[in-house]
C-alpha cells in the first residue's frame, strides 16, 4: 500500500463524502407508496394463464440447486432502539463512531511498548503489553480506508482497545464522546461486505463501527 495523494485530505470537506465511500452498501429508505390511479379500482377481466411446460432440468441442475440451498444465509444484523454513547475518533481520514459498551479504553500510542515483528504488513504495527494482557496493534486506517482510495500510514497516535479482544486499535486522534439518536442514522441490516461498517450518520459525517464484527474480521484476516 502506497501514501496517500494529498488531495484526499478534502475528503472531510466533501458533503457527499460517505456517500461516495459507502452510499451503495447501505440500506436504502423506505419508499413511499405511489398513490393508484382511478382505473386500478375498477373490475379487470379475468385473464387465464396456460399451464406451464415441465422443465427437464439436466443431470446435476439438481445438485447444483441443493448446494447453493446449502450455503448459509447472510447474518442478520441488530440495531439498537434507544440512544447510545459512542467515542468519537479519526481514522483513514473518516470520522468514526464506536460503542462504548464495547470499548476497553484508549491510551496515547507512546505511551506503549509495541514490540514490531518482522515479515508483516505495513498496517500490523507490533505486540504490546497492557494491563488486561498482550495485543496486537492494527493501524485502523487500512481497515476503514475504501477500494480506491490509498491508504497513508505513519499517522496514528492514539490507541483504541476493543473489549475482551486480542487486538487494538491505533487510530489518528480522539475527539471525545457523545450520544447518537438511532433515527439518526443511516444503516445497514445485511454486510456480506464490509460487515464492521454499521450504519452512516450523515449530518455528522461518521461512520458507525460494529466492534464485534470488525474484532471477527481481523480475526479471520479477511480484510486485506
Amino acid at each position: 500500500m502506497s501514501r496517500a495523494n494529498p488531495d484526499n485530505l478534502a475528503l472531510k470537506a466533501e458533503p457527499e463524502a460517505l456517500d461516495d465511500y459507502f452510499g451503495s452498501l447501505l440500506d436504502e429508505p423506505a419508499p413511499s407508496r405511489p398513490l393508484l390511479p382511478p382505473d386500478i379500482l375498477e373490475p379487470r377481466p379475468t385473464v387465464v394463464e396456460p399451464e406451464p411446460t415441465a422443465i427437464v432440468e439436466a443431470p446435476g441442475g439438481v445438485a447444483e440447486a441443493a448446494a447453493a440451498a446449502a450455503e448459509p444465509a447472510e447474518r442478520e444484523y441488530a440495531r439498537p432502539e434507544a440512544p447510545f454513547s459512542v467515542l468519537v475518533f479519526e481514522a483513514g481520514n473518516l470520522t468514526l463512531l464506536a460503542p462504548l459498551d464495547a470499548l476497553g479504553g484508549v491510551a496515547p500510542l507512546d505511551s506503549l511498548e509495541v514490540r514490531p515483528t518482522p515479515n508483516h504488513s505495513v498496517w500490523y504495527l507490533g505486540l504490546a503489553d497492557t494491563r488486561e494482557g498482550r495485543v496486537q496493534l492494527i493501524d485502523l486506517a487500512a481497515v476503514v480506508t475504501p477500494e480506491g482510495r490509498e491508504y497513508e500510514p505513519d499517522t496514528a497516535h492514539q490507541v483504541v482497545f476493543l473489549a475482551g479482544s486480542r487486538f487494538a486499535l491505533a487510530c489518528h486522534a480522539i475527539h471525545g464522546t457523545r450520544v447518537i439518536q438511532p433515527e439518526a442514522l443511516r444503516w445497514r441490516k445485511k454486510r456480506r461486505r464490509l460487515p464492521w461498517l454499521a450504519g452512516v450518520e450523515r449530518e455528522q459525517m461518521a461512520t458507525l463501527l460494529d466492534l464485534e464484527a470488525l474484532d471477527r474480521t481481523l480475526d479471520e484476516g479477511a480484510w486485506e
